[in-house]
C-alpha cells in the first residue's frame, strides 16, 4: 500500500513567512501545481491534497483546480498553526472553518485530515476527538519518531491503526519511518525525501509493505526566498532536482489516495490502540 499525498498550503504560508510578492511567487507555485498534476494525469494516478481552509477561502480556484482532476481534498488546518499552540475550542473552531470551506468549494466531504507540522502529539491526543466530533474519519497526523514540531515517538505502528479516545474512534495512517544510517527517518517526504539518494528510497520502498508520502510544492520551489536558519540545509538542501526525483518516484512505483486506501483495507485486521489521559 503506497499512498500519495500533498499538503498544499503554499499560497497562504508564502505569505505568512514573507516569500516574496505575490506577483512573484504565485506563478512559480502555481506552475509547479499545473505541471504536478498533470503528471498524475499522466500516471493516471489519484492523489490527497490536505488542503488549509485559507487557501481556499483566498484561493478557492486552486481547490477547485485539483477537485476536477479526481483527486481528494482532505483537511490541512485553517492557518497551519500547529494544534499543540491551541486548545480545545480553537481547535474546533480552526477545524469547522476549515472544512466548511473546502466542503462548499468542492461539494464533496471531507473525511480525512492532516495536522500542520504533524503537530497531533502525547501531549494533545485530545485533538482526535475534536476531529470526531467534526466529521474526519480518518486521520494522516501521526509521525512515530522525534521531529522539530511535533512527533510521537511512542507510537510503534508503522500501519494503519485504529485508534480509541474516550468514545471517538479515529481510522490512523501514520508516517512510516525506516531505519536510515542508524537513524529512524520519514524518508517518504519533506527534507529526506531530497536529502537520501534515489537509490536508498528505491530499495526501502521495495521492501515495505505500507508508505505513506507527503509533498509540499516547496519541497519543488528552487526559486523561493532562502532563510537563514539553523534548519536552512534540512530546508534547501536538494531542492533543485526535487521535482525530477519526485517524478522518478511517482513513476516507479503505483500509488493511491488515502480515500482509496481506507475503502480498500480490511480495518477488520488492524491493530488496535486506546489513548488514555
Amino acid at each position: 500500500m503506497n499512498i500519495l499525498t500533498f499538503d498544499l498550503e503554499e499560497w497562504f504560508v508564502y505569505q505568512q513567512y514573507d516569500k516574496g510578492p505575490r506577483d512573484f511567487y504565485l506563478p512559480i507555485i502555481e506552475s509547479y501545481l499545473d505541471e504536478l498534476l498533470e503528471l498524475l494525469d499522466r500516471q493516471e494516478l489519484k492523489a490527497t491534497f490536505f488542503c488549509l481552509g485559507m487557501v481556499g477561502k483566498e484561493y478557492p480556484g486552486v481547490i477547485k483546480r485539483i477537485a476536477r482532476k479526481g483527486h481528494e481534498i482532505g483537511c490541512h488546518s485553517h492557518k497551519h498553526q500547529f494544534v499543540y499552540e491551541m486548545d480545545y475550542a480553537r481547535f474546533l473552531k480552526d477545524s469547522k472553518e476549515a472544512i466548511d470551506i473546502l466542503e462548499d468549494i468542492t461539494g464533496q466531504k471531507v473525511r480525512g485530515y492532516r495536522a500542520p507540522a504533524f503537530s497531533i502529539t502525547e501531549k494533545n491526543k485530545w485533538a482526535l476527538q475534536v476531529l470526531g466530533e467534526v466529521g474526519i474519519e480518518y486521520d494522516c497526523s501521526i509521525f512515530p519518531a522525534t521531529r522539530s514540531f511535533g512527533g510521537f515517538p511512542s507510537f510503534t505502528k508503522h500501519e494503519p491503526t485504529i485508534i480509541k479516545y474516550g468514545n471517538t474512534i479515529i481510522k490512523e495512517f501514520p508516517i512510516n519511518i525506516a531505519n536510515v544510517w542508524g537513524m529512524n527517518i520519514a524518508y517518504s517526504g519533506g527534507g529526506y525525501f531530497r536529502l537520501i539518494p534515489y537509490w536508498k528510497i528505491q530499495k526501502i520502498m521495495k521492501k515495505s509493505d505500507y508508505v505513506m508520502s507527503y509533498f509540499h510544492i516547496r519541497d519543488f520551489d528552487a526559486h523561493q526566498k532562502k532563510v537563514l536558519s539553523l534548519r536552512y540545509f534540512k530546508s534547501y538542501y536538494g531542492i533543485s532536482g526535487a521535482f525530477d526525483k519526485l517524478k522518478k518516484f511517482i513513476c516507479d512505483f503505483d500509488f493511491i489516495n488515502v480515500e482509496r486506501a481506507n475503502d480498500e483495507f480490511d480495518w477488520e485486521k488492524a491493530p488496535v490502540i486506546e489513548f488514555i489521559d
